[in-house]
C-alpha cells in the first residue's frame, strides 16, 4: 500500500487560487460601465469599460490550465473555460481531486480594472466583483475564501469597500504593484486603507497580472516582447512595491499589516531583502520613516509565493525565513498545472525537513490570512 502524502493538521491552503469572471457578474451594472468584450480577427477578447479596454486575452483559453497562449487560434470564449474557473461546485470536485482544502481567491479579468481612470465605473466593478465572489464562495464557506477589490482610483470608497468585504467575511484584499490613477501604494491617500486593513485584520495581498493598459515595467523599452515583458513585469513590480513599502514608512506606521507578494516566484526575495539591507549604512539617511531593517520588516509582516516547480525553494526558503514561505495553485489560469499541482509541489520541497514542508503546505498561509 502506497503511504499517504503529507498534510497538515490546518489542511492544504492554496494561497492564491483564481476565479474567472463570468459576465453575469457585471448583469446588474449600467450599460454604460458594464464591462463587455469585443472580439478581434485574431480571436483575442478585449474587455472594455465605456471607451477604456482593460484586459485582452483569449478568456477561454486563460481559464484552461496548460493552455498555450502564444499559439495563433480562433476564438475560445469564456465559457469554454474549466467550469471551476466560474463554478465553485465544480471548483471544489477539482480542489478534491487536488487534495486542496482550502483556497483563497484572486480575479483574471479584475486584475485589468486597476487601470480604469473612471473612478465612478471602478468603484460599481468592485462592488459588482465583491458581490459575485461572495455568491462563489457562500457555496464551501469553509473552503473558499475571497480576496476583495478595492477601487484605488477613490480612496475613500476603497476604504469603504474594504470595511463591507470584511462583513461579507473576506480574508483579504488585493491591490497591483503599478501605479493607479497616477498614485503609488505609498500615497498618503492610501494610509486610511492601511490603518482600517490593519485594524480588521484583513491581509493584502499584491498581485501583479500583465496588461499593457496598466503601467508597468518594460512597457516603455521597446520593442514589444510578451515573453520579457511577462517576467520583468511580475517580478520586477513586486520588488519595487516591496521596497516602497519599506522604505517610505507603510510597514513602520502600520506593524500589523500582513502583506503578501503572490505571482512573481519566491527566488528574489532573499536576493532582494539582503540588497536593501545593504543599502541602509550608505543611504538610509534618505529613508527616514524606515526605523528597522527591510529584513526585519519582511520578517514581521511579510509573506512570499514561490512558483510549485521552483527550484530553488528548498534553498532560499530558509533565508526569508520557513514561516514566510507560502504557495499557489494559480488554477484555472493557462500557466497553471492541474491535474498535479500538489504532486508538483511536493516533489519541489522534498529535500527539506518535514516540519518545514508541512508549514508551506497550510500553516503558513493560516498565519498569513488568519484563517
Amino acid at each position: 500500500m502506497s503511504e499517504s502524502p503529507e498534510r497538515p493538521d490546518c489542511g492544504v491552503i492554496d494561497a492564491d487560487g483564481h476565479v474567472l469572471e463570468p459576465w453575469e457578474a457585471w448583469r446588474d451594472l449600467p450599460e454604460v460601465i458594464r464591462p463587455r468584450s469585443e472580439l478581434d480577427d485574431d480571436g483575442l477578447d478585449h474587455v472594455i469599460v465605456g471607451d477604456e479596454e482593460v484586459f485582452f486575452a483569449r478568456l477561454g483559453q486563460m481559464g484552461t490550465p496548460g493552455s498555450d497562449v502564444s499559439r495563433p487560434s480562433g476564438p475560445v470564449p469564456l465559457e469554454q473555460a474549466t467550469p471551476g474557473a466560474f463554478d465553485p461546485r465544480a471548483r471544489l470536485v477539482d480542489m478534491d481531486a487536488e487534495g486542496i482544502d482550502v483556497a483563497v481567491l484572486y480575479p483574471t479579468i479584475g486584475l485589468g480594472f486597476w487601470a480604469l481612470r473612471d473612478a465612478a465605473a471602478a468603484v460599481a466593478i468592485a462592488r459588482a466583483y465583491n458581490d459575485w465572489l461572495a455568491s462563489y464562495c457562500a457555496a464551501a464557506p469553509a473552503r473558499l475564501h475571497g480576496a476583495a477589490m478595492l477601487p484605488f482610483q477613490d480612496p475613500a470608497a476603497a476604504l469603504a469597500e474594504l470595511r463591507r468585504a470584511r462583513d461579507m467575511g473576506f480574508v483579504a484584499a488585493f491591490v497591483r504593484p503599478n501605479p493607479c490613477a497616477g498614485r503609488t501604494l505609498v500615497d498618503a491617500a492610501y494610509e486610511p486603507i492601511w490603518t482600517a486593513a490593519e485594524e480588521l485584520g484583513v491581509a493584502i495581498g499584491i498581485h501583479e497580472g500583465f496588461q499593457p493598459a496598466v503601467p508597468t515595467f518594460g512597457l516603455d523599452r521597446p520593442p514589444y516582447n510578451v515573453v520579457v515583458l511577462h517576467a520583468v513585469s511580475h517580478t520586477f513590480e513586486q520588488m519595487f512595491a516591496c521596497a516602497q513599502l519599506m522604505a517610505c514608512g507603510v510597514m513602520e506606521r502600520h506593524p500589523g499589516l500582513r502583506f503578501v507578494f503572490l505571482e512573481s516566484g519566491g527566488g528574489w526575495g532573499p536576493y532582494w531583502i539582503e540588497r536593501l539591507d545593504h543599502q541602509v549604512p550608505s543611504y538610509g539617511g534618505y529613508a527616514p520613516e524606515m526605523k528597522h531593517l527591510p529584513s526585519e520588516y519582511f520578517a514581521r509582516q511579510c509573506w512570499i509565493s514561490f512558483e510549485l516547480d521552483e527550484p530553488t525553494l528548498p534553498v532560499l526558503a530558509p533565508m526569508l525565513g520557513i514561516e514566510r514561505v507560502v504557495w499557489g495553485s494559480d488554477y484555472p489560469h493557462a500557466d497553471s498545472t492541474f491535474p498535479g499541482a500538489l504532486d508538483e509541489l511536493r516533489a519541489t520541497i522534498a529535500p527539506l525537513p518535514r516540519a518545514d514542508r508541512l508549514r508551506i503546505l497550510g500553516p503558513n498561509a493560516k498565519a498569513l490570512y488568519g484563517l
